[in-house]
């Protein structure tokens, strides 16, 4: 003759419970006792790990100037981001708290031709996401841009080869340069804007001869071989010297 009951196990959350209750006695059980229900609560857990949506795992030639992405985690109350340029660094961003959103803008540009490690973790007030993965995707190399279209390379130190910016990034190229006829005065591989430079020498024999060129205007034709997203470039560069 009691008015409680502790139940052997708990009941399943984020559902409705029905119940009945018959009181008895000697003479027997009452009649037609009305069904009565509740509901039980959805209990707060810590929650699970989540994933890029932008860029995706494994994407590679991404802008550096990205926004990162990833899916919802419905009982996550916020998220911290960890990026790097290797597993387990923190160069770029260290557990940054970015509230809770699913979006984070950064405040500059990621680095080009470099593999960006993120790790994301959700978290609510029983604590942080457990063992959540690195993610990764690799920045685009750097555009190829021609610094300048002319250098005097008369031995002072200053100007004296033809800088190309950001061929450095594609090692695996081949520049030729012609002269107004079309002749073919210099080549060279693997141009890298330090030993491996055009300073106006011909190393291919022209109705010169080899050794210094005459001051002018040249044509080039860059090609980046391999797996890259530079496209091959003409145009022109003059000598002066």
């Amino acid at each position: 003759n009691v008015t409680s009951y502790n139940l052997p196990s708990d009941l399943p959350e984020t559902s409705t419970i029905f119940v009945t209750i018959t009181p008895y006695n000697s003479v027997g059980d009452a009649i037609s006792c009305t069904e009565e229900s509740f509901s039980t609560e959805t209990l707060e857990t810590i929650p699970v790990c989540t994933t890029l949506t932008s860029p995706l795992d494994g994407e590679s030639d991404i802008e550096p100037d990205t926004t990162i992405s990833w899916n919802n985690i419905p009982n996550a109350t916020g998220y911290t981001l960890t990026l790097g340029t290797n597993p387990g660094d923190s160069d770029i961003l260290n557990n940054e708290d970015v509230g809770n959103t699913t979006t984070f803008y950064l405040n500059s540009n990621l680095p080009y031709n470099e593999t960006i490690f993120v790790s994301i973790t959700p978290y609510n007030t029983l604590g942080d996401g457990i063992s959540c993965s690195t993610e990764s995707f690799t920045i685009k190399a750097e555009p190829l841009v021609e610094s300048k279209y002319g250098f005097s390379p008369n031995g002072d130190g200053f100007n004296d080869f033809w800088e190309i910016k950001g061929i450095e990034n594609s090692p695996n190229n081949s520049v030729d340069i012609y002269n107004r006829w079309g002749d073919l005065v210099f080549t060279i591989s693997n141009y890298d804007n330090q030993s491996n430079v055009f300073r106006g020498e011909a190393n291919k024999l022209t109705k010169f001869g080899a050794g210094s060129l005459p001051n002018g205007t040249y044509f080039f034709h860059i090609k980046v071989n391999g797996t890259h997203n530079l496209k091959t470039l003409k145009g022109f560069v003059v000598i002066k010297r």
